[in-house]
């Protein structure tokens, strides 16, 4: 019987770089006519720099007054 020596050397694969993304959610509160509406606005974000065309703009909620202005009623 003999003895065998073996050498291993490591072989790493880069990691791909991760990008500097994020979203952020921020909610606004408009006016429109006698409603009040909030929104939820996502911004996606690129190395700190606001990419707005891509924002979405999406309703969460209506409060309008029920003595016959708006349209009625809170949607959600």
């Amino acid at each position: 019987m003999g003895t065998a020596t073996l050498h291993a050397n490591t072989i790493s694969n880069s990691q791909p770089e991760t990008t500097q993304t994020c979203i952020v959610i921020s909610y606004i509160t408009v006016k429109e006519g006698k409603c009040t509406v909030t929104y939820k606005v996502s911004t996606p974000y690129f190395f700190c720099i606001p990419l707005t065309c891509l924002a979405t703009k999406c309703e969460v909620k209506r409060d309008c007054p029920t003595d016959g202005g708006g349209t009625g009623g809170e949607r959600h």
